[in-house]
């Protein structure tokens, strides 16, 4: 369906004082109006309404960086690990009623931007590879690369991993992604 197609006028009546703090935040951000509450209305039913519901819990972030500045890296990757394998398949079918590797792949996306952490996807020949900035240290790092590890291992999806104190990087094989090797999360 081409994307003139996909979109309806609707009317809705809103808070003058929400009104005109979406008005600054388009301003700031550059963008329209219409293309911010269209962001943020994506968002909202993509995330926000399905992660609590699903598990997912808000946590301060100087609250994570001392729970991981405490635990020792095998305790970090324990803990990975069990979520990996029993935890990934339950978000994603409460999430999105599915759980494969695009499937998983968009949530991951949709977490890494709900926490305003970077996230890149980059076409590498036969591969997707998909950059995770989350600036919150190496422990924070071998938690998420060992978690997205074993949850793709339990979709027998080969990938490999890099990280750095403040990234993590993965590499998918195309073929086991969408047609087009992307991960489509706007739907």
């Amino acid at each position: 369906m081409e994307k003139a197609e996909r979109n309806k006028t609707i009317t809705f009546r809103i808070d003058s004082d929400i009104l005109n703090k979406l008005k600054n935040h388009s301003k700031f951000e550059k963008v329209t109006l219409n293309a911010l509450v269209n962001q943020l209305l994506a968002h909202a039913v993509d995330w926000d309404v399905k992660a609590a519901k699903a598990g997912w819990v808000p946590i301060e972030k100087s609250v994570l960086d001392e729970i991981m500045h405490r635990l020792d890296e095998k305790t970090v990757v324990d803990i990975a690990k069990m979520a990996g394998k029993m935890i990934a398949r339950d978000v994603a079918l409460s999430m999105v009623g599915n759980f494969g590797v695009s499937d998983w792949v968009s949530i991951l996306k949709l977490r890494a931007k709900s926490a305003g952490f970077g996230f890149t996807e980059i076409s590498d020949g036969d591969s997707m590879k998909f950059v995770m900035r989350h600036g919150m240290g190496y422990k924070c790092s071998l938690h998420w690369k060992t978690f997205y590890e074993y949850g793709f291992q339990e979709l027998k999806c080969p990938v490999s991993f890099d990280i750095t104190e403040n990234t993590v990087v993965y590499k998918i094989p195309k073929k086991y992604l969408d047609t087009d090797g992307h991960v489509d999360t706007t739907t």
